[in-house]
């Protein structure tokens, strides 16, 4: 089952699969492997670190967080 995310402000931006964050609109929109979080473009970007249910850049900030 994929768990909900959410943005820094709480809004619902999508669903995320345990790899891939998924958009409202069904598109992938960034790739998380293993604790590091990257872009989908080519070639991709390591942009923040994923642990503990949220996914942060790489200066602190909030990009998402997952709920069941």
């Amino acid at each position: 089952m994929h768990k909900q995310a959410y943005d820094a402000k709480g809004s619902h931006i999508g669903t995320f699969d345990g790899e891939f964050l998924y958009s409202m609109s069904g598109k992938i929109a960034l790739r998380v492997d293993g604790d590091e979080v990257y872009t989908t473009e080519i070639p991709c970007k390591c942009i923040g670190v994923y642990e503990s249910n949220e996914a942060r850049k790489l200066d602190g900030s909030l990009l998402f967080r997952t709920e069941e």
